[in-house]
């Protein structure tokens, strides 16, 4: 999934423009790429405590993760701004999606499930 990513490695100084261009004021706009970033993977880290809820957490990361890169590869064909938006959800969703399954790894010796969640039979069972 990651490797298809536009942005990998990451561009910084296009990242940092872009997050400028996104953010022009309140608290985010007085905060670079990378600081940011690390606010939000700080705080998904201590919401998500045990190795169930930060599994489960990056499991729906990687599924925003697969709606950014669409929603980025729509708007490719639109203008600048659109494009920047997208192109920052799709970089910052890529990025704390890398640094928090390394951090699930080193916590727990295994890497999270990521894979797309599967609809069990029953719930497509009518309740008829």
């Amino acid at each position: 999934m990651l490797e298809r990513d536009p942005v990998i490695p990451n561009n910084l100084e296009l990242l940092e423009t872009i997050h400028a261009g996104t953010f022009r004021d309140g608290s985010a706009a007085q905060l670079g790429y990378q600081q940011h970033l690390l606010i939000q993977i700080a705080d998904d880290l201590l919401l998500h405590s045990t190795q169930e809820t930060l599994n489960t957490h990056l499991g729906l990361l990687a599924a925003g993760y697969r709606r950014a890169a669409g929603a980025y590869h729509a708007a490719a064909q639109k203008g600048e701004r659109e494009r920047n938006i997208a192109l920052w959800q799709m970089a910052s969703t890529a990025s704390r999606l890398r640094v928090e399954a390394w951090v699930f790894r080193t916590r727990y010796g295994v890497a999270p499930d990521t894979t797309r969640p599967r609809r069990s039979h029953a719930s497509r069972v009518s309740a008829d």
